[in-house]
């Protein structure tokens, strides 16, 4: 089952790919421009890590956040749902 296996794939250890990911926070640490968390909020994957761009990024200050449901792939099964947060996202930014 793919949510068995891809978690293995999360890097945990130093190798390449850790410069170019304190490189991306470095980035996003100073992103001030409007920034918008949407998730699942059902999906125990990824559950609570909209809290830590949160934290993170300044942009994210005062934006509407969503939950929509969904599970992992909320894009999908809450295509419709999704795409009218982010654009009424988009007309209010």
């Amino acid at each position: 089952m793919a949510t068995n296996a891809m978690p293995s794939q999360v890097p945990t250890i130093p190798d390449h790919s850790l410069a170019a990911q304190k490189k991306a926070w470095a980035f996003f640490e100073k992103f001030k421009k409007p920034f918008l968390c949407v998730g699942a909020g059902n999906d125990p994957v990824t559950n609570g890590f909209e809290k830590v761009w949160q934290n993170k990024v300044p942009g994210t200050k005062g934006q509407p956040h969503s939950m929509i449901g969904g599970g992992h792939f909320f894009q999908w099964a809450k295509a419709e749902k999704l795409s009218e947060v982010l654009v009424a996202f988009i007309r209010n930014n």
